[in-house]
């Protein structure tokens, strides 16, 4: 099975415009620490696929799994739309098992405030970012 049957559906949260970049996710309501924020699912990608992806548009959206040259997850819900930061007030893990992606408030997050995740996978990881050209 693809996706699990039951889909968390994310009640707190919704996409808006974001002063970071574009767009990006908001708390409705406030988000206690450690709360679920989102659970989307998943389609994990092998490095071949992950590599088609470069000539899309849906290149800018998906996750690395470690390395750049390894596996890769294209998530859908509002899992793409969460912008990085150093200083991120949520953090996310990968079920492999149920194909999905948690996102987990790392801090108490108050209604209004952009909800974001560290790309690196850890909230103060301020390790560089890898980011794909914009361009190609």
């Amino acid at each position: 099975m693809l996706f699990n049957r039951n889909i968390y559906q994310p009640l707190c949260i919704e996409v808006k415009e974001s002063l970071a970049h574009g767009r990006g996710v908001f708390a409705k309501n406030k988000i206690l620490k450690g709360s679920l924020i989102e659970q989307a699912p998943v389609v994990f990608l092998s490095h071949n696929e992950k590599e088609a992806l470069r000539f899309t548009k849906l290149f800018h959206y998906y996750f690395l799994l470690g390395e750049v040259e390894k596996q890769a997850a294209f998530c859908f819900g509002y899992a793409s739309f969460y912008n990085h930061s150093p200083q991120a007030n949520a953090f996310y893990t990968f079920s492999k098992k149920k194909n999905t992606i948690n996102i987990y408030a790392y801090q108490t997050i108050e209604a209004g405030d952009e909800v974001t995740i560290n790309y690196n996978g850890k909230p103060a990881d301020k390790s560089e970012v890898y980011f794909p050209n914009p361009d190609e």
